[in-house]
């Protein structure tokens, strides 16, 4: 096997799970809805994401550490969108499109 190609692989993969949280992350900015989110899985993948960092850290792999990162970065603003939402429940009646009158 070429030796640039487990490299190549792992940078390919970590650029589709990193980019896949980026339309969740999107749609909660920008409807303030965080309902549908389990705040258990989120807690559960970030710290998933804390564990492979430390694993890519002790590797010193390039891939997992810059994917892990970003990773956490994304899940994490997840994480803290859900727990703000949850602090504030009446924050989908703020936004326009999602206030008394609109249909969900």
């Amino acid at each position: 096997m070429q030796a640039w190609l487990p490299t190549a692989l792992g940078l390919v993969a970590g650029c589709c799970s990193s980019f896949a949280f980026v339309p969740q992350v999107l749609k909660i900015w920008c409807e303030g809805d965080t309902g549908a989110i389990s705040l258990r899985m989120y807690v559960m993948r970030v710290a998933g994401f804390v564990l492979w960092l430390g694993y890519g850290l002790a590797l010193g792999s390039l891939p997992l550490i810059v994917f892990n990162v970003l990773n956490l970065l994304l899940g994490g603003t997840v994480l803290a969108l859900k727990l703000r939402g949850q602090a504030c429940p009446d924050r989908a009646s703020e936004h326009p499109a999602m206030g008394a009158g609109a249909a969900r």
